[in-house]
């Protein structure tokens, strides 16, 4: 019995690490890179922070982000398959449509916390581009 026991306490915590705690986003997929300094993304990245604020910010106060460098073959179904299943949990938040003008987003929340993502897979006119950008944005706490 006690092996039992034990093997069924390391099923259940092995659950509870692996799954995304409320309130508690999600880190970035494992084929997210941070983007430091200026780049060819930044008016791109320009355009999708601010329409994510106007999109969320009147509801949600104000966001804090983070930009990410992602593999060119990563698709949008893939990122998105990705936090839909990290954030399960959460409800969608309505008022981020699903096209925005420069990037795919979705946006999920749970209890006051807000979690949206945006991937800008267009390149910047006249910018050779070697990979995507994934946006992340949260409202501090």
């Amino acid at each position: 019995m006690p092996n039992t026991s034990l093997a069924a306490l390391t099923i259940v915590a092995g659950l509870s690490i692996g799954a995304c705690t409320p309130s508690v986003p999600p880190p970035p997929p494992a084929n997210a890179v941070a983007l430091v300094g200026p780049g060819a993304y930044d008016l791109r990245i320009d355009d999708v922070t601010q329409e994510l604020r106007d999109a969320l910010e009147a509801r949600h106060g104000p966001l804090e982000f983070k930009s990410y460098k992602i593999p060119l073959p990563t698709a949008w179904a893939t990122i998105n398959a990705y936090y839909q299943g990290a954030l399960s949990k959460w409800k969608a938040e309505p008022a981020l449509p699903k096209a925005i003008r420069a990037a795919h987003g979705r946006a999920w929340q749970q209890g006051g916390t807000l979690f949206a993502i945006a991937l800008i897979d267009k390149p910047v006119p006249g910018e050779d581009r070697d990979y995507k950008v994934l946006v992340v944005a949260t409202n501090p706490q």
